[in-house]
């Protein structure tokens, strides 16, 4: 059986190794999750030329048995337009079954073409377009929002087959009375039991004259993940002993400016990007504190990552982050000021630290591999049971 994927992601093209690669999620290692139920798979997404100091932080998409038929040159209007949507259809024509990663444009003509010729599909829903577009950061996002919002929510009710990433964050906004399941796509292949232990002891000795290392990880090209909340909530703490350290690809300008603004530029460190796995996950461990200031957010994979990795977290109440950190850790959309309040009242608390080091860890462990990978596999091959 043959599958076809859509999604709107931006898949990086090298012209010399003939390659796709992603700066996100959707690598070789997580696509090949699907052709333990497809004799392929053919991606179609957007896409972009690699660039040269793109190369080494970067993941492969391309893979046995994984194929690509891109859109070259997208553009929102021409979507809209209808000026893709032969080759949409197309796509969904010749192939067996077909995956509808929401949200995204492509995705809802594409679930739009999945029903109307009667195609076995599924829908994978990641994150709220209203949140999404609406904090995108222009009028533009703002214009679109509501209409992403009423489109998505009407083919999520119709939808046959839901896979939610959230447990409750996208089923109450997005709700669907069919046949779903709330599974987060984070898959922790492996969660280091030492880091519980190593985290403890790193609380235990840091003195309260030590630089303490707040971090964030985010796109620098998008509004949603809150840099400007984290950097006004630097500025509002008044201490030139703590840091914060932005982890993520894109360019830095307005960020710097803004934290020269407030007078916190010493205090600000944009650490570029890593390539995902062991170096992230080393990054993580040197901070005390991990922020998730986001105004958009599905189910985090950086936050579960770091969790798994003992951090203490503090996160904005956004998406499916309270859902996985204590209330007691989460704080208004956009309120700098009680954030700053927070990292106040914990950063030197090493009983309260040591405490939330704790929760998290435990939390991460339902994001093992296995247990999800199980409850996902079960959910797809009955939707392919049911429709032999």
């Amino acid at each position: 059986m043959k599958a076809v994927f859509f999604h709107g992601a931006k898949l990086k093209y090298d012209e010399g190794t003939k390659m796709y690669y992603t700066s996100g999620g959707l690598n070789k290692q997580f696509l090949s999750k699907y052709l333990k139920y497809f004799d392929n798979i053919t991606l179609v997404t957007r896409k972009v030329k690699l660039k040269e100091e793109e190369r080494q932080k970067v993941g492969i998409c391309s893979g046995k048995n994984i194929f690509f038929s891109p859109i070259e040159n997208f553009n929102t209007m021409k979507l809209l337009l209808g000026k893709y949507n032969k080759k949409i259809e197309q796509e969904i024509t010749k192939n067996e079954f077909v995956i509808v990663r929401m949200p995204s444009f492509i995705s809802v003509v594409a679930m739009h073409y999945a029903i109307k010729l009667h195609k076995n599909y599924m829908v994978e829903m990641v994150g709220c377009p209203w949140d999404a577009f609406w904090n995108y950061g222009n009028i533009k996002g703002k214009v679109i929002a509501p209409i992403m919002y009423i489109i998505t929510k009407y083919y999520l009710k119709k939808a046959k087959n839901v896979i939610y990433v959230s447990n409750e964050f996208l089923q109450k906004r997005y709700p669907n009375n069919h046949n779903n399941i709330g599974c987060s796509d984070v898959n922790l292949l492996y969660i280091d039991e030492k880091k519980i232990e190593e985290r403890i002891q790193k609380i235990h000795n840091k003195s309260n004259d030590e630089k303490v290392k707040l971090g964030l990880i985010g796109s620098l090209d998008v509004n949603f993940k809150g840099h400007r909340i984290a950097i006004k909530a630097l500025k509002l703490l008044n201490n030139d002993n703590i840091e914060l350290h932005f982890l993520g690809s894109g360019k830095k300008e307005r960020w710097e400016k803004l934290a020269k603004k407030y007078s916190v530029e010493k205090q600000v460190y944009f650490d570029g990007t890593l390539p995902g796995g062991e170096k992230v996950y080393q990054w993580m461990d040197e901070l005390d504190l991990y922020l998730i200031p986001s105004l958009q957010e599905g189910l985090p994979r950086a936050l579960v990552e770091a969790m798994s990795r003992a951090c203490p977290v503090i996160g904005a109440n956004t998406g499916g982050i309270p859902e996985l950190i204590g209330k007691e850790y989460i704080y208004g959309k956009k309120e700098a000021k009680k954030l700053a309040n927070m990292i106040k009242s914990i950063v030197y608390n090493k009983k309260e630290l040591i405490k939330m080091a704790k929760n998290n860890f435990k939390k991460s462990l339902e994001f093992e591999s296995n247990k999800l990978e199980n409850k996902r596999n079960k959910f797809i091959k009955d939707i392919l049971d049911y429709n032999k």
